[in-house]
């Protein structure tokens, strides 16, 4: 895929190069409360989930995150598509460094995959945890519809799960 592109964004493909970035964004307390510790603390381990996460799940899956920039490349956050062993369609999900958040760029680079992709799903889902208003609201703005609370992880909490349809 080329990179995705709106008049603020780009979306491009992770790199091994994107390590301290990715470093950066899951460490941040928002991301442990909203998303989860991933045990990602070094450079090294950064370069494995970009491995994992992105490059291995582009070629495997056909699909995967995204690193989000602004027009001079500056990253700052990601957004992708997942695949969930708990369900039947990708799920889409989405992170931004704290200091880029409320500015519309969560909703634009969703907006921008799910215009990209939809031809290759009937359906898309998306998981948030149940505090968590500011997804959910993004999420209603992106045509999402909450179906259920469910219990997807050994934490034990529930979870908002949400679906679109093409």
């Amino acid at each position: 895929m080329d990179n995705i592109k709106s008049q603020r964004l780009i979306m491009r493909k992770g790199q091994l190069s994107d390590s301290v970035f990715i470093l950066m964004l899951l460490n941040q307390p928002c991301f442990y409360e909203n998303i989860a510790d991933k045990g990602i603390y070094t450079r090294e381990q950064a370069e494995d989930y970009i491995q994992n996460a992105f490059i291995n799940s582009h070629q495997i899956n056909g699909f995967g995150p995204y690193i989000v920039t602004l027009k001079d490349s500056t990253p700052i956050g990601m957004v992708g598509l997942f695949k969930r062993d708990y369900l039947h369609f990708p799920d889409i999900g989405y992170a931004f460094l704290s200091q880029y958040t409320g500015r519309g760029y969560a909703t634009e680079s969703c907006d921008m995959l799910i215009r990209h992709v939809k031809n290759r799903f009937k359906k898309i889902t998306a998981i948030t945890s149940t505090g968590n208003t500011a997804s959910q609201r993004i999420l209603k703005k992106l045509n999402f519809s909450k179906v259920t609370d469910v219990i997807a992880s050994s934490d034990k909490q529930p979870i908002s799960l949400y679906i679109r349809g093409f």
